[in-house]
């Protein structure tokens, strides 16, 4: 690498922890938001989300480990599953904040449906990896964005 590559990295990295830590808590939060569609019936997707894998939840078989080994944050991906495989397929072509993509860990929100890679991976998964993009704004993009894949979008929505 030359200088102007290396000075990049160098300055990318003062700041890693803090990026790290809060794609961690935004994801955590996100994360439980969506679990309580599969608990809640007055959840605004309750019935369109089967379930939700990631490590800050207590329903996660592996939550006690990483409780104990993750102490700054229990990570900024997550899985989610849809009731159904075409509201999957369909949900990365209905959000604006989480780009298509492959790729995980960058600033940006990011949403893959891992099935168009892989048909030994389950057509109702989603892959998540959230940003840094603020809370409120990544949680009312998946809203909107599981309504519409879902079908059930309201005119508000669309």
């Amino acid at each position: 690498p030359g200088s102007m590559e290396t000075w990049l990295l160098v300055r990318s990295i003062r700041t890693l922890h803090v990026r790290v830590e809060r794609q961690s808590q935004t994801a955590s939060r996100i994360a439980s938001w969506l679990h309580d569609a599969t608990t809640s019936a007055e959840h605004p997707l309750s019935g369109l989300v089967h379930a939700v894998h990631h490590p800050s939840l207590p329903s996660h078989p592996g939550h006690a480990v990483a409780e104990r080994q993750m102490a700054g944050g229990f990570g900024g991906c997550l899985a989610l599953e849809l009731t159904t495989e075409a509201a999957a397929k369909q949900l990365p072509g209905t959000l604006c904040l989480f780009r298509a993509a492959t790729s995980l860990g960058g600033v940006e929100s990011l949403v893959e449906w891992r099935r168009q890679y892989d048909a030994a991976v389950s057509p109702l998964l989603l892959r998540l990896s959230v940003g840094l993009e603020d809370f409120d704004h990544l949680k009312a993009d998946l809203l909107q964005g599981v309504l519409k894949a879902s079908g059930m979008a309201t005119d508000d929505a669309k």
